[in-house]
């Protein structure tokens, strides 16, 4: 929902940076990678769309005990994993003409206000850092579903959608030929921190 720096969440100190520690109450919920992921859409030709998915390594929602709609979300991308599943053409997009994932092998998306549009709706605006460059992103988010299993841990699953330029991070190769608005979808399914009372 994707500043959105490409999830940078590799200790619960680092998720927290420059927001406020959560309060006792509040629920820490880590992201699991294996159901975790961001699904990038852009146009090709102006006619086809091309699709890739971007692992999600790490993300921290905090909620607060007893609601749905998170106070904060950070994440953290793998791109060196992006894959179209097509290989010579992920080989591009992982080359310094997109995504240039030798220097750059993260992206990372932190945020800076999160707003309740519904009981189960919000906006996150947060700041989207890709390739060195932060941009401020705003994402649309619903939480799909909360739940616990059979030993009593809390899972849940929430969504976001938004756009961003790709020439605002530096990636102007092939313009005529690939679009300029990138379609974000994320997803990421999470577990309490805790374990069950």
């Amino acid at each position: 929902m994707i500043r959105f720096s490409a999830l940078r969440i590799c200790a619960l100190t680092a998720a927290f940076g420059g927001s406020s520690l959560p309060a006792f109450a509040d629920v820490v919920w880590s992201a699991d990678a294996s159901r975790s992921n961001v699904t990038l859409t852009v146009s090709h030709l102006l006619i086809a769309k091309i699709t890739g998915n971007i692992p999600i390594a790490s993300a921290t929602i905090v909620t607060p005990d007893g609601e749905s709609i998170p106070l904060l979300v950070d994440a953290m991308l793998n791109a060196s994993a992006l894959t179209t599943y097509d290989a010579q053409r992920d080989a591009q997009l992982r080359s310094g003409r997109f995504f240039d994932v030798a220097r750059f092998p993260t992206i990372s998306f932190a945020s800076e206000h999160v707003v309740a549009t519904g009981p189960e709706t919000f906006t996150i605006e947060g700041e989207l850092t890709m390739r060195g460059v932060t941009r401020t992103i705003v994402l649309d988010g619903h939480v799909a579903a909360i739940a616990r299993d059979a030993s009593g841990r809390r899972h849940a699953r929430f969504e976001a959608t938004g756009r961003f330029r790709r020439s605002d991070y530096g990636m102007v190769y092939a313009r005529g030929v690939v679009g300029n608005d990138v379609r974000l979808d994320v997803v990421v399914e999470a577990v309490d921190a805790l374990p069950p009372h």
